[in-house]
């Protein structure tokens, strides 16, 4: 299964002593990669379609960024090989604006189902199953704060999500964030978050990777799901984890 990894933090960071674990520990998914980030406001993502290990090191590309990028987000992919995309454009992250706001989002798990979404505004033209979800997720917010806007963007996309398992049943694991809040979404597997001593509590980081991006994995929180037909969702700011809930 592809890996996925946030941090979020109350300034601007680096995630230079993670970003490498990460991909270590996601060594045999040799498909992909891609990092986002925001930048006065907008979205960055650099990606590729090469492996995440070069010989016995990790990729030129990933190590640099993980040096250079800061940024109050930061999320990343690193792609399994099942995936089967060869074009550096289908790596995630993927991006989009709407409701004001620009946006990053990355998936993982299992639900060809949702192949069968049609969109009115196709984020990209191919058959990749992110996209799909994206733009169900987009365009559910969307329609939820068009019929009532008072709704907070976090009752829109819970009511998105549990439609998403309703009417696309599978395993689903998604980061969705703009530049000061990001929403965690899983109805399948975990999600683990941990509090860097280094960051002095400014900074969160999540990933899916079993035991976490350090040596002691009991320092990291788990979050697990089990129940495909009740999700639950984490929202975080800064460092804060806000919410934690289940559909």
């Amino acid at each position: 299964m592809c890996e996925l990894f946030a941090m979020s933090a109350g300034q601007n960071y680096t995630a230079q002593d993670y970003l490498p674990v990460f991909a270590d520990k996601s060594r045999a998914n040799i498909s992909g990669w891609g990092i986002g980030f925001f930048r006065d406001g907008q979205v960055h993502i650099e990606k590729s379609c090469e492996g995440i290990y070069a010989g016995e090191l990790v990729h030129d590309s990933f190590q640099r960024l993980a040096r250079v990028v800061d940024s109050r987000i930061i999320i990343s992919h690193i792609r399994c090989p099942k995936a089967g995309h060869q074009k550096e454009s289908l790596a995630q992250p993927l991006s989009d604006h709407f409701l004001d706001h620009h946006w990053l989002f990355s998936l993982t798990g299992d639900f060809p189902k949702a192949a069968g979404y049609q969109s009115p505004r196709p984020i990209i033209p191919e058959e990749l199953l992110a996209a799909r979800v994206f733009e169900f997720i987009r365009d559910g917010m969307e329609a939820q704060l068009q019929d009532w806007p008072d709704l907070s963007l976090y009752q829109a996309l819970a009511v998105t999500c549990k439609k998403l398992i309703t009417d696309y049943p599978g395993e689903y694991i998604f980061f969705l964030a703009n530049e000061t809040v990001l929403f965690a979404f899983l109805n399948s597997a975990q999600v683990l978050i941990y509090h860097p001593p280094e960051a002095r509590g400014e900074s969160l980081v999540l990933t899916t990777v079993s035991g976490g991006l350090t040596r002691d994995p009991d320092n990291w929180w788990v979050y697990p799901n089990q129940d495909r037909n009740r999700g639950q969702i984490l929202i975080i700011s800064g460092a804060d984890l806000l919410y934690q809930g289940h559909l």
